[in-house]
């Protein structure tokens, strides 16, 4: 699934146009790198979300496959230490 539609989909940004523009500027990365909206994610990448007050890593559990609320988008990813 690419990877500005699983930020979307986890609820971790508002829309995938949103998340698309945090992949082209740095903000949102996989496995520790940039990478293309369009790169594919699996079970068990790791996304960081950077921001101005700190960055946030967390594991991906399960991939969506529909749309789903903020709380069941929670339990298809992990928080992540460091």
């Amino acid at each position: 699934m690419r990877f500005d539609v699983v930020l979307a989909g986890l609820r971790l940004l508002k829309s995938r146009s949103q998340a698309s523009l945090a992949i082209h500027d740095g903000l949102a990365l996989l496995n520790g790198a940039r990478v293309k909206a369009s790169h594919s994610v699996r079970t068990g990448d790791r996304i960081t979300l950077v921001w101005p007050h700190g960055s946030r890593t967390l594991e991906v559990l399960a991939l969506p496959s529909r749309s789903l609320s903020k709380e069941a988008a929670q339990a298809l990813v992990r928080e992540v230490a460091g």
